[in-house]
């Protein structure tokens, strides 16, 4: 393992949790994940459930202590998912943690919102898959992000990289084929994977909103390769 100063091995970090749990989104569903979810992030969507964990301090040597204790214990885990929040909020941390986790074998999984196009570039290299949010501003009830969506796209393209977007009753026709010209003008063998958004859980999902999912998935077939509706899993089995 890459010594490291006494400062850096000390330096304090915040951290909402650390665990061991099944990926419950996107191409790479079912496979065990070692989850680092990091606290905070920039935008509000209207439906994020990720933003009330009590915050822990760690210091980076009891990370990485934490890191390599959960992989003997509940491993071996596909990758490290880098979740949030907004990981790329911290990606000094990720400078840091990530050349010696890799030393160990591990590879890393970037769940993102996707607009981050400067603090992406920095952490590229260590990164090995990019989970990337197209925000449609009709669901997150937030800012527009489009113009930094294209540019983050057309950046993770050098990874293994698909782009999720969540689908609400809400969402509007207009802005979701935005979103599908933006991958497409970039690369249309893109996977696409539209995710239901749901209150009560994805065991009953809305009739009305899988007929929006039904009629985007066909629009969005007209221009890119592989476009995908998959639910969450996580929240189907009642895990994390």
């Amino acid at each position: 393992m890459t010594p490291m100063n006494e400062e850096t091995l000390f330096k304090k970090i915040s951290i909402a949790e650390i665990f061991s749990s099944l990926q419950g989104e996107g191409p790479h569903l079912g496979e065990k994940h070692l989850f680092i979810r990091f606290p905070a992030c920039n935008l509000h969507c209207d439906f994020c459930d990720e933003l009330d964990h009590e915050v822990q301090e760690f210091v980076i040597s009891e990370l990485l202590h934490e890191v390599l204790s959960l992989e003997k214990e509940c491993g071996p885990h596909a990758y490290i998912s880098l979740t949030g929040g907004e990981p790329l909020l911290y990606h000094s941390v990720i400078k840091l943690i990530a050349p010696i986790l890799r030393e160990q074998g591990f590879k890393f999984y970037l769940e993102t919102a996707g607009f981050h196009v400067k603090e992406l570039h920095e952490v590229l290299y260590l990164v090995d898959v990019v989970s990337m949010d197209i925000k449609l501003p009709s669901v997150t009830k937030d800012r527009n992000c489009f113009e930094e969506h294209r540019e983050f796209l057309r950046l993770a393209q050098l990874k293994e990289v698909y782009v999720k977007i969540v689908i609400s009753k809400e969402a509007e026709p207009v802005e979701f084929e935005q979103a599908v010209n933006i991958i497409h003008e970039i690369n249309p063998q893109t996977l696409l994977v539209l995710q239901p958004i749901t209150i009560d859980g994805e065991r009953d999902i809305d009739g009305q909103l899988l007929e929006v999912l039904n009629r985007f998935q066909s629009l969005a077939l007209g221009k890119l390769q592989n476009v995908r509706v998959i639910p969450r899993l996580h929240k189907i089995l009642g895990v994390k």
